[in-house]
C-alpha cells in the first residue's frame, strides 16, 4: 500500500512538473515571438475650428424680405504621425475619422483630399495659422520610416456638440494591413 501511495505521488509530481514545463515553454514562446504591431501612430495635435454661416434664402416678394438660414460646422485639423514598425513596406491608402456624439450615434468624415485640403485655407482664412503639410494618401512607408502631416475632417455640428461627444478617433487605412485607429480623448465630464 505504501508503494502504491509513493507511486501515485510520484506520478502526480511528474504530471505537475510536466505541466509547469509546458506552461513556461508556451510563455517563453509567446514572449520571445511577440511582434509589435506593423504600424504605430498618434495624433500629435488636434484643433477644432467652428464655422457659423448665415445665408439669405429667397429674394422676398412685394415688400417681404427673404429669410435667413444658418449653418454650423466644425473643421477639425489633426496633426498625425505614423510609423512603419514592420520589416516590409506598408501602403497608406485612406484616412477618415469617426465621431460618436453624446447620444451614441456615430458619424464618419473622410479626410480632405489634396485639392480640398488647399481650398480649406482659401475659403477660411482664419485657419491659415494652422496650415501644415498634409499627410498624403497612397504613399509607401519603408521599414522604420515615419510620415507626419495634417489631416482635415469636417462635421456638420456645433462646438457644443463636439464638446459633448463620447468618442473621436482617426483611422488610417493601409492596404493589406489592419487599420490604425488613433483615439483622441473625450472631454472630462
Amino acid at each position: 500500500m505504501t508503494e502504491e501511495m509513493n507511486s501515485g505521488k510520484r506520478s502526480l509530481l511528474i504530471v505537475l512538473a510536466a505541466t509547469v514545463v509546458v506552461i513556461v515553454a508556451i510563455a517563453l514562446y509567446v514572449y520571445i515571438d511577440e511582434k509589435p504591431p506593423a504600424v504605430a501612430g498618434q495624433i500629435v495635435k488636434l484643433d477644432v475650428t467652428p464655422i457659423h454661416t448665415e445665408m439669405r434664402v429667397g429674394a422676398g416678394a412685394q415688400g417681404l424680405q427673404g429669410g435667413m438660414d444658418t449653418y454650423d460646422q466644425l473643421l477639425i485639423t489633426a496633426e498625425v504621425q505614423v510609423r512603419n514598425q514592420a520589416k516590409y513596406p506598408i501602403y497608406l491608402h485612406d484616412m477618415w475619422s469617426n465621431l460618436t456624439n453624446s447620444s451614441g450615434d456615430q458619424q464618419r468624415s473622410l479626410a480632405a483630399n489634396k485639392t480640398d485640403f488647399q481650398s480649406v485655407f482659401v475659403a477660411y482664412p482664419q485657419m491659415t495659422q494652422l496650415k501644415q503639410e498634409p499627410l498624403l494618401r497612397d504613399m509607401t512607408l519603408q521599414p522604420g520610416e515615419s510620415a507626419h502631416g495634417m489631416v482635415i475632417f469636417h462635421y456638420p455640428i456645433t462646438k457644443d456638440q463636439w464638446d459633448a461627444r463620447q468618442r473621436f478617433e482617426a483611422v488610417i487605412d493601409f492596404t493589406n494591413q489592419k487599420n490604425l485607429v488613433i483615439p483622441w480623448p473625450a472631454p472630462s465630464k
